[in-house]
C-alpha cells in the first residue's frame, strides 16, 4: 500500500481521493478550507458536468444530487449579426443530461463525506516549505490546486499553448428566481466581437439557480466587470448587460436576486497548459493533476469535466504501478495518457475563442434546419473528441453539412438515403 498526498481539495482532488480510499490506499487530503469556509466563501467558477463525469461520481458514491432538478437536457444557442440582431438561433438535445452543483455546496458535502468515511484531511495552506514536507513523507505527492501560488512550479508548456493571454474578462454570478425553460438547458448566446453570455442551471444551497457566465473581449464594450464592488452591483451589472448585448435573454432575470450575497465573481483566465511534474528545492518531484496541469476558459464548459478525466486517468494509473514506484517517466507517461483525451476540450475551448471561421458559421447555420446538427454539436460538449470528425477541418465540416442535410431530407420525404458504393 502507498503513502499518496493530495494537495487541493478541489473536483480532481477530491474525485481522486475518494477512488483511492475505496481502493484501500492510505489517502491524505490537504485543503486550504474547512467545509464551513467553502460553504461561506465566493463562487469559484461555473460548471457543468456531462454524463462521463457524473458517471464516475456514481461509481465512487459521490453524485449526491443525481437527478436533483435543475438538470440539463438541452443547449440553447443564440448567434447575433455584427449589429446585435440575432442571425442564428437553435436548441440541441443532450443524450444524456448532465448536471452543475454549485462547487461551494458541492465540495464542503464532499469533504465531509470523505472524512465519514474515514479519509484523512489536514486544513490549512500549504507553501513551498509544507510540499516539500508532505513530499518526504509519502511516497507520491498530487499537487491540484489550480489557483495557489504552488501551480507556478509547474513549468508551461509552450508546445501546447494557443495563447500567451486570458482572452476573455469575465463576470460571473448565480441568481435565484430567474425564468427557466422547460426543458432545462445552457443558453448559450454569442455576440461576435463583443463576447458571450452563457446560463447554466445550478443546484445550490439557495434552490434551482441560473449561473450566468458573462464573457467579455478584454477593452470592448462588453468589458465593464470592473465595476462590480458586491453582490448588488454585480446583479445590476448583469441585468444592464443583457439589455445592452443580449436583450432576448433581458426578461429572464427581471425578477431575479443573488442567489447570496458571495454567488459572484469576476477575472480572467489565462488558458494555458503546465507540464506535469515539478522538482522541488531538495530534488523531490511532485505532480500536477487537473488546472494545474491543464486550464482552459470556461466558455465551453469543460474545467470540471476535464478535471473529472484527469483525477479518473491517474487513478487507473495508481492502480496500474505494480512496484508504486512514482517517478518521472511515470508521471510523464499518465499525463500523456491524459493528454490523449484533454487536447480534444483544450482544441474545442481554442476555436471557441477566436472569431468562427466560414465553415464553422455554416455548420451553426445549418443547425437551425437540420436537428441532426445541432444535437451532434451539442453532444460534443459531452464528447469534445467527435468534433475531429465534423467540425475542425473545413472540408470534413462541409462534407458532414451535405451528408446530415440530404439525411434530414429524406426522412422528411419518407425514404431511405441513396447508397452509391
Amino acid at each position: 500500500m502507498s503513502s499518496i498526498a493530495i494537495v487541493g481539495a478541489g473536483q480532481s482532488g477530491l474525485q481522486l481521493a475518494f477512488a483511492l480510499l475505496a481502493d484501500g490506499q492510505n489517502v491524505t487530503v490537504y485543503s486550504d478550507r474547512t467545509p464551513q469556509e467553502m460553504l461561506a466563501g465566493r463562487l469559484p467558477s461555473s460548471n457543468a458536468l456531462f454524463f462521463r463525469g457524473l458517471e464516475r461520481e456514481r461509481a465512487l458514491g459521490i453524485c449526491f444530487w443525481d437527478g436533483e432538478q435543475p438538470l440539463i437536457d438541452h443547449t440553447f444557442v443564440r448567434i447575433t449579426d455584427p449589429e446585435g440582431n440575432v442571425a442564428i438561433s437553435f436548441d440541441g438535445r443532450f443524450k444524456e443530461h448532465a448536471q452543475s452543483v454549485d462547487q461551494r455546496l458541492k465540495f464542503s458535502v464532499w469533504l465531509q463525506a470523505f472524512e465519514d468515511r474515514g479519509g484523512k484531511v489536514v486544513y490549512g495552506s500549504v507553501d513551498l516549505d509544507g510540499l516539500e514536507s508532505i513530499a518526504s513523507a509519502n511516497d507520491l505527492t498530487v499537487v491540484s490546486a489550480g489557483k495557489g501560488d504552488i501551480s507556478s512550479l509547474f513549468e508551461i508548456d509552450e508546445t501546447r499553448r494557443t495563447y500567451d493571454r486570458p482572452q476573455r474578462s469575465i463576470g460571473m454570478c448565480a441568481v435565484v428566481g430567474a425564468k427557466h425553460d422547460s426543458p432545462d438547458g445552457v443558453y448559450y448566446n454569442i455576440r461576435p466581437g463583443v463576447g458571450e453570455a452563457f446560463g447554466i442551471p445550478m443546484v445550490t444551497a439557495a434552490g434551482p439557480a441560473i449561473c450566468w457566465v458573462m464573457e467579455a473581449i478584454p477593452g470592448g464594450p462588453m468589458d465593464r466587470w470592473a465595476e462590480a464592488t458586491d453582490a448588488a452591483s454585480m446583479l445590476e451589472l448583469t441585468k444592464r448587460t443583457f439589455t445592452d448585448f443580449f436583450p432576448w435573454e433581458a426578461d429572464r432575470i427581471a425578477d431575479a436576486t443573488m442567489a447570496d450575497e458571495n454567488s459572484w465573481l469576476c477575472g480572467a483566465v489565462p488558458p494555458l497548459v503546465r507540464k506535469p511534474v515539478a522538482t522541488l528545492p531538495s530534488g523531490r518531484i511532485v505532480m500536477g493533476m487537473g488546472d494545474v496541469t491543464v486550464l482552459n476558459d470556461p466558455c465551453t464548459g469543460q474545467g470540471a469535466n476535464t478535471a473529472s478525466a484527469c483525477a479518473d486517468v491517474v487513478h487507473a494509473a495508481i492502480r496500474a504501478s505494480i512496484d508504486g514506484r512514482f517517478d518521472t517517466n511515470w508521471m510523464n507517461e499518465t499525463f500523456d495518457k491524459f493528454w490523449d483525451y484533454a487536447q480534444w476540450p483544450t482544441a474545442f475551448t481554442n476555436a471557441m475563442l477566436a472569431a468562427p471561421p466560414e465553415h464553422v458559421l455554416q455548420l451553426l447555420g445549418t443547425a437551425a434546419q437540420v436537428p441532426d446538427i445541432a444535437n451532434r454539436f451539442t453532444n460534443s460538449f459531452t464528447y469534445p473528441e467527435d468534433l475531429a470528425n465534423y467540425l475542425f477541418e473545413p472540408e470534413s465540416c462541409r462534407l458532414y453539412i451535405t451528408e446530415a442535410t440530404q439525411q434530414a431530407a429524406y426522412r422528411v420525404q419518407g425514404r431511405a438515403p441513396v447508397n452509391d458504393s
